[in-house]
């Protein structure tokens, strides 16, 4: 590990990491992003190595995070204040990492992708393919106006899903449906109960913008429409419990055992 203490902005890894949480268009550039805590640091590393660099408040410990870094990995230490500027959130874990934007291979069989128009939150889309991965989702495509599935925030949110679930920016979504072969079920406020719908065998979900919802265009691509009952009073789930209800509940329809 190469260890350099850094207390200038002008500092060339000071701007580098500074951009990179700021400016999506940035970190698509250079192929990078950031880590924000142990946890994502180590998700990475047990998947494709050591991270690029890892960047520590002055005078932390780096023990805990030694095993997945190694002797080319540069250790960067930056005075507290310094590091608040860097950091993707209020409250920084005090542990940071950039890395190389993985890619990853499109799987040949697709029993369940995600559609994902517009949203918007990162914070939403980090849970939305947190739930995807989880529940065994294979595939994620994603409009041109969503969030950016590698700025920090998201992948805080996501909590290790980037690095198994693979994802698709600036889909077209017409070209998608027309080539698969399953369901393609939009979701809106209308349509069947996606309790009484049969999720089983190949199935595409459409969800739309925390606010607008789907387009007409975008609504008109799905073979049926489905909804989530509510009692009276809610109109509406936020879309990250909405994607979860649903691909659960195709996950509980094809799992017998649980």
């Amino acid at each position: 590990m190469k260890r350099q203490l850094i207390s200038s902005r002008g500092n060339q890894h000071f701007k580098h990491l500074k951009k990179l949480n700021e400016s999506p268009r940035y970190r698509h550039e250079v192929q990078q992003t950031i880590l924000d805590g142990i946890h994502l640091i180590k998700s990475y590393a047990e998947r494709f190595g050591s991270p690029d660099s890892v960047a520590l408040i002055q005078g932390s410990d780096i023990d805990k995070i030694a095993p997945y870094l190694n002797e080319d990995t540069q250790v960067l230490e930056f005075p507290a204040g310094l590091f608040s500027e860097i950091a993707p959130v209020i409250s920084p874990t005090g542990i940071l990492a950039s890395i190389n934007i993985p890619h990853l291979e499109t799987p040949e069989n697709q029993n369940c992708i995600l559609l994902l128009e517009d949203i918007q939150d990162p914070g939403n889309l980090g849970s939305i393919l947190r739930s995807a991965s989880a529940s065994g989702v294979d595939l994620v495509y994603l409009s041109d106006h969503c969030a950016d599935i590698w700025s920090p925030k998201v992948l805080r949110g996501g909590q290790g899903a980037h690095f198994y679930l693979p994802c698709i920016e600036n889909a077209v979504f017409s070209d998608i449906t027309k080539a698969f072969k399953g369901k393609i079920f939009a979701t809106e406020l209308t349509g069947k109960s996606v309790f009484k719908e049969n999720l089983k065998g190949p199935v595409a979900f459409i969800f739309g913008n925390e606010g607008n919802g789907l387009q007409s265009e975008t609504i008109s691509l799905a073979s049926d429409s489905i909804h989530i009952p509510m009692e009276k009073g809610i109109e509406s789930l936020n879309v990250s419990a909405a994607v979860s209800v649903c691909l659960y509940e195709k996950y509980r329809q094809e799992n017998s055992n649980v």
